[in-house]
This record gives C-alpha cells, sequence and structure tokens, in this order.
C-alpha cells in the first residue's frame, strides 16, 4: 500500500496533500475517527479484563494508538511541512513502542495456559470490522499526502486487518480450545504495528529532509 502511496507522490503531490489536509472536511474526518476508535479501545479494555485475550489486547492498543495518531492529526492541520513531519516520526516511534509491547504480551502468553474466552472476541472483531472500515472509507480519499496524513492511513488500515485477525483467532479458539491461534494472532498484529511504524518514520524523515531543503 505505501509503495503506491509514494510512488504517486514522488511528482510534487505533497503540496496538494497539504491543501487538502487543511480543509474543514478533514477536519471533520479526523474529528469522527478519533471518537470513533475511543470507543472501540474502551471496548477492547472491556473484552480484554473478561477474556483475557492476547490478540485483543493487541489490537486495542491500535485502536488507542489511531485514536492518538488522529488526534495528534488535528493539531497538526495548517502547521507548516517540517513541524507535521517531525510530529510524524514521533507517530512512527509511539507505534513501533505499542508493537514492542503487543509482541511482549504475546511471547509471555506462550508461557501461560489460559484458552481466552472466543465470543467476546468474536463480538469485539465484528464491532471493531465495521467501525474501521467506516473509518477506512472516510479515510481513503486523504490516504495521499504528507507522512502526517499517511500515518493517519497506515493506522486505521492496521485496524481493519487486526480485527480480520481477531475474528479468525476467536474461530480457531472455538475449535482448537486451545490458546494457540489467539497467541499467533497477537504476534502477527505485533509485527504489523512494527512494520508500519518503519514506514511512518521512513516517510517521516523523507519529509524532513524536504522541509529542511
Amino acid at each position: 500500500m505505501s509503495e503506491v502511496v509514494m510512488a504517486g507522490c514522488e511528482d510534487g503531490c505533497g503540496a496538494k496533500a497539504v491543501e487538502a489536509a487543511n480543509t474543514p472536511e478533514y477536519v471533520r474526518v479526523l474529528w469522527l475517527v478519533v471518537a470513533m476508535n475511543a470507543a472501540m479501545f474502551v471496548v477492547g479494555v472491556v473484552v480484554t479484563a473478561t477474556g483475557g485475550s492476547v490478540s485483543v489486547r493487541s489490537d486495542l492498543l491500535d485502536f488507542l494508538g489511531d485514536a492518538l495518531a488522529t488526534g495528534i492529526g488535528l493539531l497538526l492541520v495548517g502547521k507548516a511541512a517540517g513541524i507535521r513531519a517531525a510530529a510524524s516520526l514521533w507517530q512512527g516511534l509511539a507505534l513501533g513502542a505499542l508493537g514492542l509491547f503487543a509482541l511482549g504480551s504475546a511471547i509471555l502468553r506462550v508461557f501461560s495456559g489460559d484458552v481466552p474466552e472466543p465470543f467476546g472476541m468474536g463480538l469485539y472483531g465484528i464491532l471493531g470490522f465495521a467501525v474501521n472500515v467506516g473509518a477506512a472509507l472516510l479515510l481513503l480519499k486523504h490516504r495521499k499526502g504528507d507522512a502526517s496524513v499517511r500515518a493517519v492511513w497506515l493506522y486505521s488500515r492496521n485496524d481493519a486487518i487486526g480485527n480480520i485477525a481477531v475474528l479468525a483467532a476467536s474461530g480457531l479458539v472455538v475449535v482448537t480450545a486451545t490458546r494457540w491461534p489467539d497467541v499467533v494472532v497477537g504476534f502477527g498484529i505485533a509485527l504489523l504495528f512494527l512494520h508500519s511504524a518503519t514506514e511512518i518514520v521512513r516517510d517521516a524523515r523523507k519529509d524532513l529532509r524536504k522541509a529542511r531543503a
């Protein structure tokens, strides 16, 4: 996905993207995405507390990261390109930290014999997927742009992928009656975090170099 985005921006579409990111429409979209992701973070906390799913724990961190990243996107509306790029660099580093935390949680679950409660996982996955499809559709036309705009898009994309994975894990937990599908999905979501964090940091550094030039 990011390669396509970057290819479309090699010829100077960054200025157009920044202009689009300053519009009232984009601000309204960001507010909606913040509210949707904050609500799903709260739902995920409840499901994790009652069901003990490591994949849900990893995915709710993505919802938290998405809400924070989108909130930062709101703060960056109208700011200079250099400021936006610097903030995006920190967004990428924060996502990397969330990825490491999720990875640690998955590793700890390898040594835990608990089987997560699958029905809460499934309900969370369905609700989360519906929210993320809505968020992705809202952000779809804004996915191309500078590192700040792309960071918001990548966070939302990760949420959608994570929810599909949680749904799959919940079904496999029912079938196998073991914790291993949950553990595997927890690892997968953590690695997705780390991959996207690398993309955001790379894009932010590129935008910083352009701003300094």
